[in-house]
């Protein structure tokens, strides 16, 4: 099980690269994280200015929905031959792969790691899609935003 998790932290802290040949594995990690730290966030909104709350939950719910959308389902669909039936099977399970790795994130995970961390492998991700859009642009203005708060507040 510890293997497991390690393997999938692993696929995290690499560099990812959205290259025609990049990894579903590697996408899909960074769609996890997204969605962990968005979730995690709310519950520690109650210690930061609610407008940066707001600004950060939409950035990376846009981000989370660029990934999803724009991202893996096309390259899923196009990697079993457009294939929509199958690409959809598969989908389910890198949706199952990610609840677990989202229980494990939650095991472990503490305010300090989140912002700091996470925020930087979420940036990688982010650095690594050449591609520029609104989710993207809002998911800067979203790390932008973590990193203020993180000046404007000392974690424990």
């Amino acid at each position: 099980m510890y293997k497991r998790l390690l393997l999938i932290i692993g696929l995290l802290c690499s560099s990812v690269s959205y290259s025609a040949g990049s990894s579903i594995n590697e996408l899909n990690s960074c769609l996890a994280l997204v969605d962990f730290v968005d979730i995690k966030l709310s519950e520690f909104s109650p210690n930061y200015d609610p407008q940066d709350i707001a600004v950060v939950h939409k950035g990376l719910f846009m981000y989370s929905r660029f990934l999803q959308d724009e991202v893996i389902t096309p390259k899923l669909v196009h990697m079993y031959g457009g294939n929509k039936t199958q690409a959809r099977l598969m989908q389910k399970l890198f949706d199952r792969q990610r609840k677990t790795f989202l229980l494990h994130l939650n095991e472990r995970y503490t305010e300090q790691k989140l912002f700091t961390e996470y925020a930087d492998s979420i940036n990688q991700c982010q650095i690594r899609n050449p591609v520029r859009t609104e989710a993207t642009e809002a998911l800067g203005r979203a790390l932008d935003t973590i990193k203020r708060m993180i000046s404007t507040r000392p974690l424990a």
